[in-house]
């Protein structure tokens, strides 16, 4: 395959990835009263093969979330405000967490090699209006760039206007790939109480952290983290 080829799957793979796992404006703060139910602080999606956690003190909101058999979208809060009682617990920094899992990409380009394209796509305007929450390129800064773990973290301003009304306009971005299966997740605080950038990187990296150890621990065919990435988007 050339460089060529690849590059243009790349932008197309990415900007279906990215725009798919678009935050959304939740209402985490509903259910007042009531019966308290622990809501979950996992759940196990994409045929079983990974398995999506937050840092404590976060839980899924299943009622916001898409939880289809090859894909799927989670979206986790507080669990107190998705519970309605705040005996089932906080996090130490408040926001809004987010992950996109795809469909099974099969054999394709080392995970290390896509991340790498993925780095310099993201700095390019036609990847940048894929991060955008409003499409629009000149909405989105990318503050910074890093691997870790295998993981490709971007911390991004994004000032497209009031279309997410309530969220911070920075936060974190993070991409890495389970069992054959593309993930991207988000951490956004709140305009009212934003997290720091410090702050927010640990989130992620908890996050990041939770979901693999989680699909460790529970899923039986854990392939090697060299699995091949993106070989049916790359095609």
């Amino acid at each position: 395959m050339s460089i060529w080829t690849c590059n243009r799957s790349l932008l197309a793979a990415a900007s279906a990835v990215f725009l798919s796992g678009c935050l959304q404006a939740p209402d985490v703060s509903r259910r007042e009263g009531g019966t308290f139910r622990m809501p979950p602080e996992t759940v196990t999606v994409a045929g079983r093969s990974v398995v999506i956690g937050g840092p404590e003190g976060y839980c899924v909101d299943r009622s916001a979330s898409r939880l289809r058999s090859k894909t799927a979208f989670v979206l986790l809060g507080s669990c107190a405000s998705i519970a309605g009682d705040a005996r089932a617990g906080a996090p130490s920094a408040a926001g809004i967490l987010t992950a996109s899992v795809s469909r099974d990409t099969g054999s394709g380009p080392a995970i290390d090699a896509v991340i790498d394209q993925m780095a310099a796509y993201l700095t390019t305007p036609t990847g940048r209006a894929a991060l955008a929450r409003d499409g629009d390129a000149g909405s989105v800064e990318v503050l910074d760039s890093r691997r870790e773990d295998g993981a490709l973290f971007i911390h991004l301003r994004d000032t497209s206007a009031e279309v997410f009304p309530g969220l911070a306009q920075d936060y974190w971005r993070g991409l890495f790939d389970i069992n054959g299966h593309l993930v991207t997740v988000s951490v956004v605080g709140f305009a009212d109480q934003p997290m720091s950038t410090d702050t927010g990187l640990q989130v992620l990296r908890g996050f990041h952290a939770r979901i693999r150890n989680e699909t460790q621990r529970s899923v039986s065919d854990v392939r090697p983290p060299q699995r091949r990435l993106f070989g049916n988007l790359l095609n």
